[in-house]
C-alpha cells in the first residue's frame, strides 16, 4: 500500500507529464490558430501544479526558501498550500523517519 506522500508524488509526476504534452499540443495549435481555452487549461494546470509542489516539498522538510522565491505579485495561496499538506500528512511515515 502506498503511503500518502508516496501518492503525492506520484501525482506529481503525472501532473508534470500531463503539463509538458498539453504545452506540446499548445504550441502546435498556435501555429495553426489562436486556442485560448487551452491557454487558459494549461495555467490551472500550471497553478495546481505549483502549489502540490511546494506541500509535497515542505512535508519532506524544505524551507520555502530553497523551493521558490516568488515576486510580491505573484506569491502562492497558503491557505490551499496547507489544505494539501493535511491531505496527505502522513503520520507513519513521520514516525518511521524520526526512529
Amino acid at each position: 500500500m502506498k503511503s500518502k506522500r508516496q501518492e503525492l508524488k506520484q501525482w506529481l509526476k503525472d501532473e508534470g507529464l500531463r503539463i509538458k504534452e498539453t504545452k506540446k499540443k499548445h504550441k502546435h495549435r498556435q501555429r495553426s490558430n489562436n486556442d485560448n481555452e487551452l491557454i487558459c487549461y494549461l495555467f490551472s494546470m500550471s497553478r495546481d501544479y505549483r502549489h502540490y509542489h511546494i506541500a509535497y516539498s515542505e512535508l519532506r522538510g524544505r524551507t520555502r526558501s530553497e523551493i521558490e522565491n516568488p515576486r510580491d505579485n505573484n506569491l502562492p495561496n497558503e491557505d490551499w498550500i496547507l489544505s494539501i499538506k493535511e491531505k496527505y500528512f502522513d503520520e507513519q511515515e513521520t514516525l518511521h523517519s524520526s526512529a
